[in-house]
């Protein structure tokens, strides 16, 4: 299941998180530049603070209802 804004996530294997729980308020596509390697960026904010990381450094606890037109 992909990783969507607005979804409640975990970090893992961040024990230096005192609050490991967020709400994703970003993804980005990116290319490093040198490897022309290309990943998804995800911005969480967790305990007050925004942190950004690799998707697959997040597990989805929840996921929210969104609306279809």
């Amino acid at each position: 299941m992909a990783i969507k804004i607005g979804d409640l996530v975990r970090v893992r294997g961040a024990d230096w998180l005192q609050k490991p729980l967020g709400i994703v308020t970003e993804i980005k596509q990116l290319v490093h530049d040198q490897s022309g390697t290309e990943y998804t960026a995800v911005t969480a904010l967790v305990g007050g603070k925004y942190f950004t990381f690799a998707d697959d450094s997040f597990e989805i606890i929840s996921t929210t209802e969104r609306e279809k037109n």
